[in-house]
This record gives structure tokens, C-alpha cells and sequence, in this order.
């Protein structure tokens, strides 16, 4: 299984973030002030992020269409 550096994000064809490699696994940068709570987080990988996205993105569904 290959592992890149960088990972985008994606909820429904919306970018979220961009996933950039760092100590101890993954940092989280918010593309949409939707997912700004997620800004900095650390994640272990790619999967564990976006479902940290999915899960903001169903606790307020109407922050993607506000921050568009």
C-alpha cells in the first residue's frame, strides 16, 4: 500500500481539508471555515480524518452551504 504526504479531504465532493504528514501522523488544514474546529488536529491517518470530518459535517449539515 503506497502513503503519500499530503491527502485532500473531501465530504460529498466538498473540500474539507488538506492532510499534511507530520509527527505522529497527519495535521489537519480546514479548506471550508466549515471544518475550521478540525484546524491543527493530528490524525493517525487519511481514514481517521475524514471520519472526524463526516462527523462535524452531520453535526451541522448546513455549515457547508453557509460557508460557500
Amino acid at each position: 500500500m503506497a502513503s503519500f504526504d499530503t491527502y485532500l479531504i473531501e465530504i460529498e465532493d466538498d473540500p474539507a481539508g488538506i492532510l499534511i504528514r507530520a509527527p505522529g501522523g497527519f495535521a489537519f488544514h480546514a479548506v471550508s471555515s466549515a471544518f475550521s474546529a478540525l484546524e491543527g488536529a493530528t490524525f493517525p491517518d487519511a481514514y481517521a480524518a475524514e471520519r472526524a470530518a463526516r462527523r462535524l459535517r452531520r453535526r451541522n449539515p448546513s455549515a457547508l452551504r453557509l460557508a460557500a
